[in-house]
C-alpha cells in the first residue's frame, strides 16, 4: 500500500510544485515506485516543470509516473468518491503517492486532508506565505501536518530572513528548510527538472528532508544553514 503524502500552501508562488516534483524524482532514483499527482485542477503546471505538457499519464523515468490535473475541470466538479476509487486501484503499485495540492483552502485541500498520511505545508520567505499556511494547520488531522520552509537563502535578499521565520514557529513543526537554487529554477523553467544533481544543495536538502520525515527526527539547524550557504 502506497504512503500518500500531500504538499499544500496557503498561497501560490511558494515553489510547492517544484518541490513536490523534485522529491518524486529523488525517491524514484532511490528505487522507490512513485506516482506524482498534480491536484491543481484547472490550473495545472507540474507537467511544464517535468517537460511532459503533451501527455496525460506519463512515465517520467524508471519508477516514476505522473498524473496531471484536469485542464478544464475544478475540484467543485470532481466527485471525491471517484478519486478515492482511482487511488485504491493504483496504490498497491507504488511505494509513495505525492499529491501537489491547489493553493489555499477548498475542496482539493479537504480531499487531501482526509486522504493523506502526512501533509507538508510549504512556506516561502514571506509573512503572507506563513500566515496563510498557518490557516491550513487546523482541524482533527493537525498532528499529521508540518511545515517545509522553501526557497530560503542566507543572502538577505528575501522578504523575511530564516532566523526571523524560525522565531515565529515551533521548531518541532518544521520538517525541512529547502534552499533556493539557481539550478533547480533553471531546470524547472526548461522542463528538465529530472536532471538536477543529487550532489547539489537541492539534492542534499531533499535527502535530509526525507530522512527527517521517515525517522521522525529533527535535523540540527546548522546542517540546514550549511546547505543554504552552499546554495
Amino acid at each position: 500500500m502506497a504512503e500518500i503524502v500531500s504538499f499544500a500552501s496557503g498561497k501560490g508562488g511558494v515553489g510547492k510544485t517544484l518541490l513536490t516534483a523534485a522529491l518524486g524524482i529523488f525517491l524514484s532514483r532511490k528505487g522507490k515506485k512513485v506516482l506524482l499527482i498534480d491536484g491543481d485542477m484547472g490550473m495545472r503546471n507540474m507537467d511544464l516543470v517535468l517537460g511532459l505538457e503533451n501527455e496525460c499519464f506519463y512515465h517520467v523515468n524508471d519508477h516514476l509516473d505522473f498524473l496531471p490535473a484536469a485542464q478544464n475541470d475544478t475540484w467543485e466538479t470532481v466527485f471525491p468518491a471517484a478519486m478515492d476509487t482511482v487511488l485504491e486501484d493504483v496504490e498497491d503499485k507504488y511505494d509513495y503517492i505525492l499529491l501537489d495540492c491547489p493553493a489555499g483552502r477548498g475542496e482539493g485541500i479537504r480531499f487531501a486532508e482526509h486522504l493523506s498520511d502526512h501533509m507538508f505545508l510549504v512556506v516561502a520567505p514571506s509573512w503572507a506565505s506563513k500566515r496563510n499556511a498557518e490557516r491550513l494547520m487546523t482541524g482533527p488531522r493537525k498532528r499529521y501536518m508540518t511545515y517545509v520552509l522553501n526557497q530560503f537563502s542566507l543572502s538577505g535578499d528575501t522578504q523575511i530572513s530564516l532566523s526571523d521565520m524560525l522565531e515565529t514557529l515551533d521548531e518541532e513543526s518544521v520538517s525541512a528548510i529547502i534552499p533556493y537554487t539557481e539550478e533547480a529554477d533553471r531546470l524547472a523553467h526548461q522542463g528538465e527538472l529530472s536532471d538536477f544533481s543529487e550532489k547539489g544543495a537541492l539534492g542534499e536538502a531533499l535527502a535530509l528532508f526525507w530522512k527527517s520525515y521517515k525517522e521522525e527526527k529533527q535535523i540540527p539547524l546548522p546542517r540546514w544553514k550549511k546547505l543554504l550557504r552552499r546554495a
